[in-house]
């Protein structure tokens, strides 16, 4: 069936729509405006997290270069946690409900990076959150429509960059910190934290969930046994080669 813009070229050839996606891409259905603000809260939710958490460890923490990164990424999750505030109040009229707990599983898995034994336990977890941050914010660029949420976008481009580096840092300090003797708790640790999302419905709540539970359902880590193994070729941190 044709489109009102089928045939339609700009003029001179110059990128309509202020150069933010092509007709074709401005036309596909996106989001909607529920669905938008759902996983903008969850975004801010976990950023909120994140700077109460790294914050938390800041004074706690004895080597200075772990200390000023964590001072660092906690600013930069403040910013985020900001920004997304906004924009959530431009699409929905108060009470927005953003000190709303999205899901228990999502709390639990939060609770565990602050209760984080250990300063590698938590360079690990650190990871895992801002991978599964990444991939959420990827996929909701890939979702949403280009043109109506473009506001939206901008944040989480910008949003986007900044976690990267900060997943790049984590790779590189768990690289450091790491113990070989520690490596089955904390790889265990990890499979935790990784299961705590997967009955969150991921970081954004899209994938399919377990039946629901409540937050005191939620599985807690129990404690490992005392072995040993040497370094092998992967830290249990998260590789990126989902990306896509």
């Amino acid at each position: 069936m044709p489109t009102p813009l089928d045939g339609y070229t700009s003029y001179k050839g110059l990128p309509p729509l202020a150069g933010l996606c092509s007709l074709e891409e401005a036309a596909r259905p996106g989001l909607s405006v529920e669905e938008c603000v759902r996983r903008l809260k969850r975004f801010h939710y976990a950023f909120k997290r994140l700077h109460q958490i790294l914050t938390a460890r800041i004074t706690a923490e004895p080597i200075y270069e772990l200390k000023t990164a964590f001072a660092h990424h906690a600013h930069l999750c403040a910013e985020h946690a900001t920004a997304l505030r906004t924009r959530v109040g431009e699409l929905r009229e108060p009470p927005l409900g953003l000190d709303d707990v999205p899901h228990p599983a999502l709390e639990a898995f939060f609770d565990e990076l602050l209760a984080a034994p250990t300063t590698e336990e938590l360079v690990s977890g650190h990871g895992a959150a801002m991978f599964a941050l990444w991939n959420a914010i990827s996929q909701y660029e890939a979702d949403t429509n280009p043109l109506t949420d473009a506001p939206s976008r901008r944040r989480l481009r910008f949003a986007r960059i900044e976690v990267d580096d900060m997943m790049n840092w984590g790779s590189e300090a768990l690289n450091c910190v790491a113990e070989p003797d520690r490596e089955p708790e904390r790889l265990r640790w990890v499979a935790l934290l990784g299961d705590l999302l997967r009955r969150a419905g991921g970081l954004d709540g899209t994938a399919t969930t377990p039946a629901s539970r409540t937050r005191s359902s939620v599985a807690t880590p129990q404690p490992p046994t005392s072995t040993t193994r040497s370094r092998s070729g992967t830290s249990g941190s998260p590789t990126r080669g989902t990306r896509g």
